[in-house]
């Protein structure tokens, strides 16, 4: 389980503090949906298999981390208001940040996502394997 999840970012001049967090965040939990658990399970014929929310796991409200939001702002003078775009920073880094992090705790290269328990345990074991 994630405790806590943390960004600090540019977004110009911050018009909408509490909206702007708010779509931040959003964007942080799909990032952190994307590194853990969410993905396409197609079958042979190249159908997909996991279309309801049953079967495609995302995160659920129980489940979310809290989240730590912060800006810097440096005014964008090319825009109105001074404000820059905010609406991909959330998603963009964070499931990297979670493989990174996951891949440091257990010791083991990760370079995929989503990162389930099985991958990290399937790394482990080819580690072992391969030292000796």
């Amino acid at each position: 389980m994630i405790l806590r999840a943390a960004t600090v970012l540019d977004a110009g001049k911050v018009i909408n503090p509490k909206g702007a967090k708010g779509v931040v965040m959003g964007g942080m939990s799909m990032g952190l949906g994307l590194g853990s658990r969410e993905s396409f399970i197609y079958d042979q014929q190249q159908e997909l298999q996991n279309t309801s929310l049953r079967t495609y796991k995302v995160l659920r409200i129980g489940e979310q981390p809290e989240y730590l939001v912060d800006w810097g702002e440096t005014p964008n003078a090319n825009a109105p208001f001074g404000a820059r775009g905010i609406g991909e920073h959330g998603i963009v880094a964070i499931h990297a940040a979670l493989v990174n992090a996951l891949s440091r705790a257990a010791q083991v290269e990760l370079d995929q996502v989503p990162v389930i328990p099985e991958l990290i345990w399937q790394k482990r074991e080819e580690e072992k394997a391969s030292s000796h």
